[in-house]
């Protein structure tokens, strides 16, 4: 592992710690705490080897930056506050026997899905 790598694994290790979502530039400007300069492409192409290798993952919010975490592999989607913006995990939403998925046409596979929530989150709507 690179410098900039580790600098960025524990960077997305924080923000999951926070259940924060991270903005490539946010990124950027957490890794730059610890390395002191790093380019923002360095830090792109990080998190792109690091999506790539299923160890990182981009989450595409529409009329959003691509954001960045560490859970993978728990099928959990995203709440989006239409207030403040605020991106939050949502569980439970994986198919189950109880719970099937979506009817596809037979031979069709999925290797992954985005289910986007949009609301408000309970701090916008405690506040209104």
């Amino acid at each position: 592992m690179t410098q900039p790598r580790l600098a960025v694994t524990a960077v997305l290790e924080r923000a999951r710690a926070e259940d924060e979502h991270l903005t490539v530039a946010e990124v950027v400007e957490r890794s730059r705490e610890i390395l002191g300069r790093v380019s923002p492409q360095t830090v792109y192409d990080c998190l792109l080897a690091m999506s790539d290798a299923g160890v990182v993952r981009r989450v595409d919010l529409p009329g959003s930056p691509a954001r960045f975490e560490t859970r993978v592999g728990d099928g959990h989607q995203h709440h989006v506050c239409r207030s403040c913006g605020a991106v939050q995990n949502v569980t439970g939403v994986v198919p189950a026997p109880d719970r099937p998925g979506p009817d596809l046409p037979p031979g069709t596979t999925v290797d992954r899905a985005e289910v986007v929530y949009w609301g408000v989150c309970a701090a916008c709507a405690k506040g209104a």
